[in-house]
């Protein structure tokens, strides 16, 4: 017995010293964690680490572009803006996106059948059923964004239930599609037109994020990066003090799509190599 608590009292002072010879940075008491000393080699910590995660790679810009290969970007005059400034930057990775907006478009609207004066947009060389035009387009992800027109219509629980009814028309033709609700964007300080002024906007937006979420499709915001301290949109980056935006919002809207599409890959490349499990360590040095 004697000679059990000897070797135990051994260990423990060993451990003691140990310990008093790391730097201070390197442990953080019970609950935190050491790093290993910077000259233990890379092959060192490994073999040493019960098992080894293995690394999610590094996104190529390609690999950005090409997410949004067989995309549509549905909507009505501020997404038109956004059409209209991709076809300008045609030799970026704008140019291989496709579009289906109109002027004034709606939720409503898009729910309504096509007539000569029936605003849908145009695509092929007429106007049709957005559902009928992204089959015809074979699109993969469908990028929307509603609400500026919606909200004076059918407020927003009933444009939300609009956002259900065109996607579950939208899948019953392209059943392999996938959706992203893009935000509303907001309005500089004081505007006001009946439901649309910017706290409606802030209501409108956590609507369509959660419908977002409870749908299991994307959402997208475009909004916040645009929005001052006060949450109004930045004076700089209106063209008429409306929701409609100049070129530099776009440019905005560029940076948080690739942003986006960015984190969408590395969790889906994350998600594949936890799927294969971890590394295991080769063993220890010899």
């Amino acid at each position: 017995m004697r000679s059990s608590v000897i070797r135990t009292g051994c260990i423990v002072c060993a451990v003691a010293l140990v310990m008093a010879s790391w730097p201070a940075a390197a442990y953080a008491g019970p609950l935190g964690s050491f790093s290993a000393d910077p000259s233990q080699s890379a092959q060192e910590t490994a073999a040493n680490t019960p098992e080894t995660a293995r690394a999610v790679p590094e996104i190529a810009p390609e690999e950005i572009d090409a997410f949004f290969d067989n995309a549509v970007f549905v909507g009505d005059s501020v997404m038109e803006g956004f059409r209209n400034y991709s076809f300008a930057r045609g030799d970026t990775w704008l140019g291989r996106l496709q579009f289906l907006a109109a002027v004034s478009f709606s939720t409503y609207s898009a729910l309504r059948p096509v007539t000569e004066k029936s605003i849908h947009p145009v695509y092929a060389g007429q106007k049709r059923l957005v559902e009928d035009s992204i089959a015809m387009m074979g699109a993969k992800k469908v990028f929307m964004l509603f609400g500026p027109n919606d909200i004076n219509i059918t407020g927003i629980k009933g444009t939300a239930d609009n956002y259900v009814e065109l996607a579950n028309r939208i899948r019953a033709q392209s059943p392999d599609v996938e959706f992203y609700i893009m935000s509303m964007p907001y309005t500089v300080k004081g505007h006001r037109d009946h439901n649309l002024y910017n706290d409606n906007i802030r209501k409108y937006n956590e609507t369509m994020k959660a419908l977002a979420e409870e749908q299991g499709w994307g959402f997208v915001d475009v909004t916040t990066p645009l929005a001052d301290e006060n949450g109004d949109l930045i004076e700089s980056y209106s063209s008429d003090r409306h929701i409609h935006l100049r070129r530099a919002a776009y440019d905005v809207w560029s940076q948080v799509l690739r942003d986006y599409a960015k984190t969408e890959l590395t969790k889906a490349a994350a998600e594949a190599q936890a799927a294969k499990g971890p590394l295991r360590p080769a063993g220890p040095l010899k």
